[in-house]
């Protein structure tokens, strides 16, 4: 029992790698779920006949149902443990990929969406609660960068295979087979992760407070640096192909390669700068918010897609993305560790990490719709990202202020008690 409740003193080495390995491949298969919509809207959009704007819609549909049950479902994640959740979540969202595939209608296909993103609520909440129960905390940085490297790598994928299975059979197959490989990671998931740990783990049904979660300027520091960087990314899993083939003139089957090496590029360089923040970071005083300079560092990088217009050839621009997402991802995933590193009550994680997406992703819901706007309105994406770049530093600014105590998510007094 006692190495359930410490893997990360107790646990043998090689098995805490197995259930980050079936992390990050979870977070690969969700975004790549999100990359497949992206490399196969032109097909769809011809089908139903869409415009720019309502291209927007479709692209951000899935994220309507995400937002509003982050919170929601990272509550039920404490309750009922990584586990059952991720299996059912991810079961979920494969069937709705299934279903799209077997819609006639636009509307139909947007309900198949927004039944993604309740599949899809839990996933961050969920990452960020595995890392923080299974790795140490000298590891805590370094594998939440990777749980987050799933996002570049399942970009990647999802734009590439997507791309080809699209071109070869359609829009339609290539999200039913898509569907049935989350199906497998479901079964996958259930049978690795330590039944054991479940009870264990759940075995505390903290209650968040959020008047106390609100009243602490490091939680809104975590909250705004998130925000930033998730539009940001949400702008670019959503529109990245379509950038590419309207400014450098691909093919699907093009966009769809370079999307990969913009988004496979990132995931090595955003490895290798969370080793290198988690180097900085050795001795620091991560109790009170020492990773907070890691974060804005990364954020500033991030923020050099603002050069992206100066950009015209595949030689210039992919390189460009290539760095920018890097830090971006990197920014994410040390802005999730320094969260766990300071909220206190660790049964409550989950929550507090659920809230935190909540808005964050409200933010990320307008990224699709406004550039779908911008791009009608100016028709080119310049203004996107000038208007990005400023984003993303003003959540640097946000981590490198805010974020210097301890985050408690119950009151202090009730805590003890408990």
């Amino acid at each position: 029992m006692l190495n359930i409740v410490r893997p990360d003193v107790m646990t043998p080495r090689p098995f805490r790698y197995v259930i980050y390995a079936l992390a990050v491949a979870m977070c690969v298969i969700c975004y790549g779920d999100r990359a497949a919509l992206s490399a196969g809207m032109p097909s769809i959009a011809h089908e139903f006949g869409l415009t720019p704007g309502e291209i927007g819609w479709v692209l951000s549909s899935f994220l309507w149902s995400y937002f509003i049950l982050n919170l929601p479902s990272a509550i039920l994640l404490d309750r009922l443990g990584a586990r059952t959740v991720g299996a059912l979540a991810v079961a979920l969202w494969s069937m709705a990929m299934i279903l799209g595939s077997l819609v006639a209608t636009i509307p139909a296909f947007i309900a198949t969406r927004v039944l993604l993103g309740i599949g899809e609520a839990p996933t961050f909440s969920l990452g960020n609660k595995v890392v923080r129960a299974w790795a140490p905390p000298n590891e805590r940085g370094l594998m939440m960068t990777a749980f987050i490297c799933g996002i570049p790598i399942g970009l990647a994928s999802g734009a590439a295979a997507g791309a080809w299975l699209i071109a070869h059979f359609g829009w339609r197959p290539a999200f039913g087979i898509l569907g049935a490989g989350g199906l497998l990671w479901s079964v996958a998931w259930w049978f690795a992760h330590p039944a054991q740990a479940e009870r264990i783990h759940t075995t505390r049904h903290g209650i968040l407070s959020v008047p106390t979660l609100f009243a602490s300027s490091s939680f809104w520091g975590i909250v705004i640096a998130q925000c930033c960087a998730n539009y940001a990314n949400f702008l670019l899993m959503s529109w990245l192909p379509l950038m590419l083939r309207q400014v450098l003139h691909l093919d699907m089957v093009q966009a769809g390669t370079d999307t990969a090496y913009c988004y496979f590029g990132a995931a090595v360089l955003s490895l290798t700068a969370g080793k290198a923040g988690e180097r900085l970071m050795a001795g620091q005083p991560l109790l009170r918010g020492a990773r907070r300079h890691v974060v804005a560092v990364f954020l500033v990088l991030a923020a050099l897609m603002g050069l992206l217009p100066f950009c015209t050839t595949a030689g210039t621009i992919i390189p460009l993305l290539a760095v920018s997402m890097a830090f971006m991802a990197a920014g994410t995933g040390a802005n999730m560790a320094l969260l766990a590193d300071l909220v206190a009550e660790h049964d409550l994680l989950g929550s507090v990490t659920g809230l935190t997406l909540t808005f964050s992703n409200g933010l990320g819901i307008a990224a699709p719709i406004m550039t779908g706007y911008l791009l009608q309105a100016t028709g080119n994406f310049h203004d996107v990202f000038y208007i990005t770049a400023g984003i993303l530093l003003c959540g640097a600014a946000a981590a490198l202020t805010m974020p210097h105590r301890t985050i408690h998510a119950r009151p202090v007094a009730q805590d003890a008690a408990g």
